[in-house]
C-alpha cells in the first residue's frame, strides 16, 4: 500500500516517469520452515530477495526477468549509474543497469556469506554460494558443524552433502573457497579498488 501511495505521489507531481525506482527487501524470513523465525542461516527462505528495477527509459525491457545472483550491495553502485554518476572503485557491489538493459555482461558465480552478530541463541555462520552449491559453517559451534547443498538438484535444501564420500572432494573444495573469501576481504582496505577471489568452478 505504502509503495502504491508513493508511486501516486510521484505521478500527482508530474514525476513518475522522471523516476527509476528500485525494489529490494534486505533479507529473507523463515515463517515456520525448518522450525525457524526469523532471518538466519544461508538457506534459501532467509537470503532471498526481490530485486526490481524500473527505469522509464528502458521501455524495451520492462516486464522482463533475469537469473543473475545479485545481492544487497549491488544498490548503491546501481543507483549511483542510474543517476549518470561515478562508481567509486573501492564499492565492492556491481553495476545491475546493464542487466536492466538486457545486456549480457560477465556476471558473479559466487560470493560470499556472513552471520557474525552476537546472538543468545543464534550461531554465528559463514558460507560461500558457487555456482550450484551452497556451503556454509557455524564456526564456533562445539564441534564445528558444516552444511552443504547443491541447490540446482535439491531445492529446498534437504540434503546435507557433508559427511557424503561422493563429494567429499567437493567439500574440501568449497572449504578452501570460504578460506580465499575470508583471506581476500580481511587483505582489502577501503582506498584500494574492491577485487575478488577468482572464481573457478566446482
Amino acid at each position: 500500500m505504502q509503495i502504491g501511495r508513493m508511486l501516486a505521489k510521484l505521478e500527482e507531481m508530474g514525476q513518475l516517469d522522471n523516476t527509476v525506482i528500485v525494489f529490494t527487501g534486505d533479507n529473507g524470513f523463515f515463517l515456520g520452515e525448518r522450525g525457524w523465525a526469523g532471518k538466519w542461516y544461508m538457506h534459501e527462505e532467509s537470503i532471498r530477495t526481490p530485486m526490481i528495477i524500473s527505469d522509464p527509459r528502458l521501455p524495451e525491457t520492462a516486464g522482463t526477468t533475469r537469473d543473475e545472483m545479485t545481492l544487497n550491495i549491488d544498490v548503491s553502485p546501481t543507483i549511483l549509474s542510474a543517476a549518470g554518476l561515478d562508481i567509486p572503485e573501492s564499492v565492492n557491489g556491481r553495476d545491475l543497469m546493464p542487466l536492466a538493459k538486457g545486456q549480457q555482461p560477465a556476471w558473479r558465480q559466487e560470493w560470499f556469506y556472513e552471520h557474525l552478530f552476537e546472538h543468545p541463541r543464534v550461531p554465528k555462520s559463514e558460507g560461500v554460494r558457487s555456482g550450484d552449491l551452497k556451503y556454509f559453517v557455524y564456526p564456533e559451534a562445539e564441534p564445528v558443524y558444516e552444511e552443504m547443498y547443491n541447490v540446482a538438484a535439491d531445492k529446498q535444501e534437504l540434503t546435507n552433502l557433508v559427511g557424503s564420500a561422493e563429494h567429499a572432494a567437493t567439500l574440501e573444495t568449497m572449504r578452501a573457497k570460504r578460506e580465499e573469501w575470508i583471506e581476500n576481504l580481511s587483505a582489502w582496505r577501503i582506498e584500494q579498488p574492491w577485487t575478488e577471489p577468482e572464481y573457478k568452478p566446482v
